[in-house]
């Protein structure tokens, strides 16, 4: 099995620092132009599915796979990004910003966030599904920067430094997992 794990392009808030969280913010003209550039990336690669966040800057990105690949989106709630709550359109603050929010092992639940290791353990289930779902096939699953950490983990385990943002991905960017069903 293989799954592509792709980031949505780019969004004004990405561009300002701004928690996005749910927020269902559209892609801006360089976002469009990176979905567009992401899109090409699977030209001459077989996909079998593609399940996408049910937010619009997730779902305008698997548009444009979806127009290279012939494979029509399947939205999937949990590859939804993390609940940024009160911190959802405002600035990183001293008191709760993205280092704060990122700690694993702190696991801070403060300003109505949803909780690191929470993100996590929903992650992991839906992937569980993913892969029970759609043994032996090409998946590509279009998410979100918080989303994409959690699985890096659910394949790779957390970093040793416990450096969430040093797996993150870029918007566009496209990350290539196997798996091997037994």
């Amino acid at each position: 099995m293989k799954i592509y794990v792709i980031r949505h392009g780019q969004t004004d808030y990405n561009v300002k620092n701004i928690f996005q969280g749910r927020k269902d913010i559209p892609l801006n003209n360089e976002g469009i132009k990176q979905a567009e550039e992401t899109a090409k990336k699977f030209k001459n690669i077989h996909i079998d599915v593609i399940l996408v966040s049910p937010l619009i800057r997730a779902k305008e990105t698997a548009k444009y796979i979806s127009e290279v690949t012939g494979v029509k989106p399947i939205v999937e709630p949990g590859l939804i990004e993390r609940n940024f709550g009160d911190m959802e359109g405002k600035s990183n603050r001293e008191d709760c910003n993205m280092k704060i929010l990122l700690d694993y092992d702190k696991n801070y639940n403060i300003c109505n966030v949803e909780p690191i290791q929470s993100l996590f353990k929903r992650v992991f289930s839906c992937m569980d599904g993913i892969i029970e779902k759609y043994k032996d096939k090409s998946v590509v699953l279009v998410t979100h920067a918080g989303v994409a950490q959690a699985i890096d983990c659910y394949f790779n385990g957390l970093p040793a430094n416990k450096d969430l943002e040093s797996i993150a991905l870029k918007n566009g960017e496209v990350r290539k997992y196997i798996v091997n069903n037994k």
